[in-house]
């Protein structure tokens, strides 16, 4: 019998390549598929974002939207109309995003890469107008309030309920405790021709004394000052036990102290003290600080989301590249010339 020698198989550089070539297709198609992981996580996470969003937009257009009447600016409603809008549009590119990572087409990719930069821009502009609307608002609110209150309450049926509704809400009275800004109310008289007379009466210009100055009170001068109601049912402390109003009559009309006696300073117990101001004030600013934190915290995680779509548009670019180099290597040339 023969012997045959086994001589050892010694690889080429062809070989080398062709080891070279697999490793380098085995990298790009792991670094592909940790990026579509993270980007699917990312966008899972930013759907549940938008999701939250639409909800706090939608529970503010619906149940706050009295606000908006009460400090007589729409920007609150249209602030919360943004937010839906915002929390729409996220789902949306999101939604683009995951169904782009699936196809692992890079014309989705594209779509998707573009409605981020989209979605970044809202997003950034809603921080923006959250900024602006805040120093508006501040501006003007004691004004717009004051005015809604004495020229509206008791005459217009919305605004008279956006008030005792934010009253009720808030647990507040009228606009604030002491008399806020430059335009002296105490040189005016109320309704029934008085004027404000002691001191104290005079610095709560703004608190119970401005409804003296309503149609709600206007409407009372034909009965007697004993009987007469010198702020609403609103104004009162709601017993949640009884499920009614706390010593409304006592509230409403009381002869030692407020609203309607400032010379005797005795406590009301049953009649709110704090001014609605500062309190609808916290509420427009929790807004849009909102706006103002979704607008900038978002908008730069998006750009991590931009970062992580172009990352998988170059490697599948890089995929193609090795796969056009597969096949032009000599011995698959080769191969398809024996097939033809």
């Amino acid at each position: 019998m023969a012997n045959y020698l086994r001589v050892p198989y010694a690889k080429t550089n062809q070989d080398h390549t062709s080891d070279s070539l697999m490793l380098k297709a085995y990298f790009i198609m792991v670094l592909i598929s940790f990026l579509k992981l993270l980007l699917n996580i990312f966008n899972v996470v930013f759907i549940a974002v938008g999701i939250t969003l639409v909800g706090i937009g939608i529970w503010t257009a619906v149940v706050k939207v009295y606000v908006s009447l009460v400090i007589g600016d729409s920007l609150f409603r249209a602030a919360a109309y943004l937010i839906i809008c915002v929390g729409f549009i996220t789902i949306g590119v999101c939604v683009v995003g995951l169904v782009a990572v699936i196809r692992e087409k890079q014309r989705w990719l594209w779509v998707y890469l573009g409605l981020s930069i989209f979605c970044f821009c809202a997003l950034m502009t809603s921080a923006i107008l959250a900024i602006v609307f805040k120093s508006e608002v501040e501006g003007v609110m004691v004004d717009n309030m004051r005015k809604s209150l004495i020229d509206k309450y008791g005459k217009d049926g919305e605004v008279t309920d956006a008030w005792d509704q934010l009253q009720s809400d808030l647990g507040c009275c009228a606009v604030n405790e002491t008399y806020v800004g430059h335009f002296a109310l105490f040189d005016l008289p109320y309704a029934d021709n008085s004027m404000p007379e002691s001191q104290e009466e005079k610095a709560r210009q703004d608190s119970w004394p401005i409804y003296k100055r309503t149609e709600f009170f206007r409407m009372q001068l034909s009965i007697s000052e004993s009987e007469r109601k010198y702020v609403p049912e609103s104004c009162c402390k709601y017993d949640s036990k009884i499920g009614d109003y706390a010593g409304l009559s006592s509230c409403q009309f009381f002869s030692t102290g407020p609203p309607n006696n400032f010379k005797m300073k005795l406590n009301n117990d049953y009649l709110h003290y704090d001014g609605c101001y500062s309190k609808a004030r916290r509420l427009m600013l929790d807004q849009s600080d909102i706006l103002v934190a979704m607008g900038f915290v978002f908008g730069f995680i998006m750009i991590a989301g931009m970062a992580l779509t172009f990352l998988i548009l170059r490697a599948l670019r890089a995929e193609e590249e090795e796969k056009m180099q597969e096949r032009r290597r000599p011995e698959n040339y080769e191969a398809s010339n024996e097939l033809l």
